[in-house]
């Protein structure tokens, strides 16, 4: 075996050893000793004791004091350095682009949100985004101790090649580089995702998840995807397109979509959908999302129908989605559940009442416990994954013979 090949498998190895101390330790969201940590990685505690010194030298990692309760040697306590390391969320939907820089606690240390003003204007956005990128960062005054970027787009998207693939009824949407322009510009490691799975993975990071959970998270705003998380991972699928809920017909004979479908659920059950239906009925163009969910709530009758009815088709949809996959979990998120019980409770009957009652009574339906933050903590969640997956620490081959 060449030398070189060796000298890269010894820092594959110490790379994955600290990612395994810095992953139990950032899930536990407590206090560790050394010999806790060695046994829940599996390594040595010499091993343990090795590596902690390596990443509380490059600031991930702290000792928090002695730990009560032990007799003999007291034990000293671990944890994430909340001042270590920061990541940047970013997330560009049709209507805003939100920015955070998160501490490895998911707190927010700065934020910046921008309207945006025509979003067919794909070069003028895509500046705009870098622009607010660049002030959060600034403004945070943490710009060298952002370690990795957390991007969340509308899809489909190239994940391969880190493009927003297209973009339905936005034409000039196609084979963006987004990840390539955001690198560009910070020269941090960037992940881009989907919106949906973005959100799903914030719910199974920081929700309230029994273990053995699987769960589908369905955004229905503008668009309507999927995120889908098995078994503690997103479900991409081999082309990267997994959970594209909206493109499933929910009528044969219904309108073309410009995705090549006919009667897509995205042309009957997403707000944009509902805002052109309403118009329709001769109740828009000048009134808001907002403005329709006052009127709901207010008890106006046709609206409330309305509501119910692209409930309705998001609850057809999800079932199908439920019977393919075998979650347990379904959460849902983004614009039109701000209607709220209204549209929540038609979702779910419909939802449940697809099912067969032996999978009906194992599935849990809720709406998201982070609202519209959910597609932001999901950016941080991807960005941590990426810093705890590559810390910046020094190599040292010794320590990997103890």
């Amino acid at each position: 075996m060449e030398h070189g090949t060796l000298g890269k498998n010894i820092e594959d190895v110490q790379k994955n050893n600290q990612a395994s101390i810095l992953h139990v330790l950032s899930r536990c969201r407590g206090v560790l000793s050394r010999k806790q940590l060695s046994d829940l990685v599996g390594l040595t505690p010499a091993t343990v004791t090795n590596i902690v010194r390596d990443l509380m030298e490059a600031g991930y990692i702290m000792e928090t004091g002695f730990l009560s309760g032990k007799r003999g040697r007291r034990a000293v306590g671990l944890a994430i350095n909340p001042e270590g390391f920061y990541v940047l969320g970013v997330r560009l939907s049709r209507s805003t682009i939100a920015c955070r820089i998160f501490n490895p606690y998911a707190e927010v240390l700065n934020s910046k949100t921008a309207a945006i003003a025509a979003f067919e204007q794909t070069e003028r956005v895509l500046e705009q985004m870098l622009d607010c990128m660049e002030a959060v960062v600034e403004e945070s005054g943490v710009g060298s101790k952002v370690q990795a970027i957390g991007l969340s787009t509308p899809g489909p998207l190239n994940l391969k090649e880190g493009k927003i693939a297209y973009l339905h009824g936005a034409t000039d949407w196609r084979d963006v580089p987004i990840k390539d322009l955001v690198y560009e510009r910070f020269r941090v490691p960037t992940i881009v995702e989907h919106d949906a799975n973005a959100a799903a993975l914030a719910e199974y990071t920081f929700g309230k998840l029994a273990e053995n959970q699987d769960l589908i998270y369905v955004a229905v705003g503008r668009g309507i995807g999927v995120g889908v998380v098995l078994e503690g991972e997103i479900h991409h699928g081999s082309q990267g397109t997994a959970g594209l809920l909206g493109h499933v017909s929910v009528d044969y004979n219904g309108p073309e979509c410009d995705c090549g479908g006919t009667g897509c659920l995205t042309n009957y059950a997403s707000s944009k959908a509902f805002l052109r239906r309403m118009e329709e009925l001769g109740l828009g163009p000048a009134k808001n999302l907002e403005d329709y969910v006052a009127l709901a709530h207010s008890g106006h009758d046709l609206v409330r129908q309305e509501v119910e009815r692209a409930a309705f088709f998001t609850g057809v949809a999800v079932a199908s989605a439920v019977n393919l996959l075998g979650c347990n979990v379904v959460i849902f998120g983004d614009e039109m559940t701000w209607f709220g019980p209204l549209w929540f409770d038609k979702a779910k009957e419909t939802l449940l009442s697809r099912l067969a009652p032996n999978i009906a009574k194992g599935v849990e339906v809720r709406l998201s416990a982070f609202g519209q933050e959910s597609f932001l903590l999901g950016t941080a969640a991807i960005a941590m994954e990426c810093v705890y997956q590559n810390p910046v620490t020094k190599v040292d081959e010794k320590e990997l013979n103890q």
